[in-house]
């Protein structure tokens, strides 16, 4: 049997206190799966080739249609400096032939003027009455 004396007061069973462990390891799981999700989340996604491709592709549609649009305002604008010109060349060509069609207007009238003082001058006086005719003699 036991060498126990039975004198003694049996000694209560040996408790070992409960451990703490498991919860620590359980604690720590969770930081480290908050920690992943955190990191997942904040994390800028690597583009693949395909998408890399894809976004030069659209940055080099995005500065070609960028260049046809000035393309297209610097030919507007040379369009409309073009009709500016044309339309003050025509102007000017109006402005020179109404110049020219008065100058000859001009010209005629002073012609015409001449003509009439011409003509005045070489008419007979008609505002005095015209001369009375010689008498004729009855002498036979």
């Amino acid at each position: 049997m036991s060498d126990l004396d039975p004198n003694l007061d049996p000694l209560p069973p040996r408790r070992t206190p409960p451990s703490n462990g498991g919860w620590y390891a359980a604690a720590g799981v969770a930081i480290v799966a908050i920690l992943a999700v955190a990191y997942i989340a904040t994390r800028s996604p690597q583009p693949t080739a395909d998408q890399q491709a894809a976004a030069t592709q659209a940055q080099v549609a995005g500065a070609q249609s960028t260049q046809a649009a000035q393309d297209a305002s610097v030919a507007a604008q040379t369009a409309a400096q073009s009709a500016a010109q044309a339309s003050a060349q025509t102007q000017q060509a109006a402005a020179d032939q109404a110049a020219l069609d008065h100058a000859r207007a001009e010209r005629q009238a002073a012609a015409a003027e001449q003509s009439a003082q011409d003509a005045s001058a070489s008419a007979p006086d008609r505002s005095q009455p015209p001369p009375a005719p010689p008498p004729q003699s009855s002498q036979p």
